[in-house]
């Protein structure tokens, strides 16, 4: 190769470190390896350079101890001194599920900026966990949360209507099951279905009637709550109908919400959530 040739071949081994390094400092949790491919470098360096190994390690663990203490400056701090390669792809998947079971929007939120692998397939229930441990402490983040994941990071978005493989339940199903009122609505206004149909031929109307013994007054008033709210979504109990509603086309009547209000600040809140126990939930 002539010198001139070498060197239009080092601008462009150049440039393109550059613009590889650019993406790390832009998207540092994004997965730019295939798994086996990262397995290969891993016992690469193990054979070649275990110290770089130890170092990838160590940086993981810290993002991971980081996340689960909820120390946003650790974590900031630890991404800030990361080198490209550093964050292991099985540490990032256990941070960020760590960071959905601990309800904390602003962990979470640096995680998704940070390109967190949403379209990974460890991550596909990542709503379903979060609607789990939604309560009415934590409400206020938590459907910020659920929010995140379905608008997505440039490396991938959550569908809200994703049925768990065990049972076919969606994210809409375990509010129900809760008679969590507020996410319920919140899930909807996101376009849950509410006819979606579960393996065991379950739809959430049929879910939110069946009431819990553990139920609290208040559990047992939201539940029809919930009910007539999903009718006015155009949900069926029954699941034949519920198939027949889903394949029809949807009309303006079907998707109008007639039971939201704003409150003074302006936030959004379910008008039928104002009950006899004065319950109300916020968005």
């Amino acid at each position: 190769m002539s010198a001139l040739g070498s060197m239009a071949s080092g601008y462009c081994y150049a440039a393109s470190d550059a613009a590889v390094g650019a993406s790390f400092r832009q998207f540092p949790l994004a997965f730019t390896e295939e798994p086996g491919e990262e397995q290969d470098r891993l016992q690469r360096l193990q054979r070649d350079d275990p110290i770089s190994l130890q170092d990838a390690i160590n940086t993981s663990r810290a993002l991971v101890d980081a996340v689960k203490e909820g120390d946003i400056e650790e974590m900031q701090s630890v991404v800030a001194n990361a080198e490209e390669g550093e964050f292991l792809q099985v540490f990032v998947l256990q941070a960020f599920v760590l960071a959905l079971k601990s309800g904390s929007l602003a962990v979470v939120k640096e995680l998704v900026n940070w390109g967190a692998p949403l379209g990974h397939q460890n991550l596909s229930q990542a709503i379903h966990l979060v609607c789990e441990i939604t309560n009415r402490d934590n409400f206020s983040e938590t459907w910020r949360i659920v929010q995140l994941l379905v608008d997505g990071n440039g490396e991938g978005r959550l569908d809200v209507n994703t049925p768990r493989v065990a049972d076919g339940w969606t994210p809409l199903c375990i509010a129900c099951q809760d008679a969590c009122l507020p996410l319920a609505f919140k899930l909807l206004e996101l376009e849950a279905d509410p006819n979606v149909i579960t393996r065991s031929n379950a739809t959430p109307i049929g879910i939110v009637k069946v009431a819990r013994p553990n139920d609290t007054e208040e559990q047992q008033e939201a539940r029809g709550l919930i009910a007539n709210m999903l009718c006015h979504y155009g949900g069926r109990e029954n699941w034949k109908d519920a198939l027949r509603k889903a394949k029809a086309p949807r009309s303006v009547a079907d998707v109008k919400a007639e039971v939201v209000t704003k409150n003074d600040d302006g936030d959004t809140i379910v008008e039928q959530a104002v009950s006899k126990n004065h319950t109300r939930f916020a968005a």
